[in-house]
């Protein structure tokens, strides 16, 4: 019988990172999702596909994937969720925080089972791009908790595994989904870094976890490298009148814009981080050679993605001016990320209700009052006040003329 993966999430990551790991070492995914029509859909036609994009440049090859189990959480099937949790040894999150309680509640219970049962060990990677998810899981499981013994089994069996999701996961191609609404976009990027110290059952045979110390740093020095860059991509790609991602990564001026703020970020990673460039380079992406004649890696990934969610991206701890934060208070003027975070703060997307509100706050109170609303930067302190005038300024010139 094969062994099993538990997935709580059955979105991009779920179904196009840690399902494809691990079905291509033997494992069969089961996908625990909130919602009944996906589960019901999942089920009823018996598979789901893949966009993938290659790291070499390739063109795109679509499949359907086969071998899997859907229940869904919230509702009759919760039951089937709960014996799958009690029984894995393995499982992986791969939501956004906002459904952390729900999949918390979730757990706890599973939990409770496991330790009535004096069941074995469960390790649950956390494919989440927010800091420190394992410190928010850790605290919501535990409200669910209600004996000292369901306390004592959690600690010593169960591991929430920080990862660093590298690999892409977005929207399928339009012609795409028509077919299949469980369709998912995903590029094939062989690693999965993994807190190494964090398993309870050791460390699964899986071809691409890739063991790593220090993953609370590394977490955070990801968002302040590999995400920031896509989401200055992203604005200033938009700013400048594009409308295809690829074209935006294809721009000179926007490539030495990206490189520039990334320079500044590895300095706030050292100063305020405590990680020098090359201990950071063991988790960072690791870029593929390219095929003869492909001069970047083709993606159908789009600009609002990079930006969704933009009251938490323009947030002190966040992707711009966490590592704007990190580089003023060790002496260097983060030049570059204040304009990334100005050019955030003028991203204009109708379906994010958050920029929706961003953008109506700044019209009506001015940039300056919207910075120190939606970042939390604190007037009194000199250096964030700083930080603010950066921003507010980017945001003036940049209002007058073209990136």
């Amino acid at each position: 019988m094969k062994k099993k993966i538990a997935i709580i999430g059955a979105g991009k990551l779920g179904k196009g990172y840690a399902a494809d790991l691990f079905a291509k070492a033997g494992y069969h995914p089961v996908f625990i999702t909130r919602r009944q029509q996906q589960a019901d859909t999942l089920r009823a036609q018996g598979y789901y596909t893949v966009c993938l994009e290659h790291e070499n440049g390739a063109p795109m090859e679509i499949y359907r994937v086969h071998d899997f189990t859907a229940w869904c959480s919230e509702g009759p099937e919760r039951n089937q969720c709960l014996q799958v949790l009690a029984e894995a040894e393995i499982a992986a999150i791969a939501i956004y925080a906002n459904g952390f309680a729900q999949a918390a509640a979730l757990l706890a219970e599973a939990i409770c089972l496991r330790a009535q049962r004096q069941a074995g060990t469960l390790d649950i990677l956390l494919l989440v791009n927010s800091p420190s998810p394992d410190a928010v899981l850790d605290a919501l499981i535990r409200e669910g908790l209600h004996t000292p013994a369901e306390i004592q089994y959690y600690e010593k069996n169960i591991g929430l595994v920080t990862t660093l999701p590298i690999r892409d996961g977005f929207a399928a191609l339009p012609e795409v989904l028509a077919q299949d609404p469980e369709a998912i976009c995903a590029s094939d990027y062989p690693e999965l870094p993994v807190d190494r110290e964090a398993f309870r059952g050791g460390i699964p045979a899986v071809e691409g976890l890739l063991p790593l110390d220090k993953m609370q740093t590394r977490i955070r020095a990801k968002l302040w490298t590999s995400n920031m860059r896509l989401g200055a991509i992203a604005g200033a790609g938009v700013h400048k009148g594009y409308t295809v991602f690829d074209d935006a990564v294809r721009d000179r001026q926007i490539t030495a814009f990206w490189q520039a703020c990334k320079k500044e970020a590895l300095y706030a990673i050292e100063h305020e981080l405590g990680m020098d460039e090359e201990e950071y380079r063991l988790g960072e992406y690791k870029a593929p050679p390219l095929l003869p004649g492909v001069d970047i890696r083709p993606t159908v990934d789009v600009f609002e993605r990079q930006l969704f969610g933009l009251k938490r991206k323009v947030s002190r701890q966040e992707r711009f001016l966490g590592p704007a934060l990190g580089c003023i208070c060790h002496g260097k003027l983060p030049y570059h990320l204040a304009k990334a975070a100005a050019l955030a703060y003028m991203f204009d997307n109708s379906e994010d209700p958050d920029s929706v509100e961003i953008l109506s706050y700044v019209r009506e109170h001015g940039i300056e009052a919207a910075v120190y609303r939606y970042s939390g930067l604190d007037k009194a302190q000199p250096m964030e006040a700083l930080l603010a005038q950066l921003v507010c300024a980017h945001y003036a010139e940049l209002s007058i003329q073209k990136y």
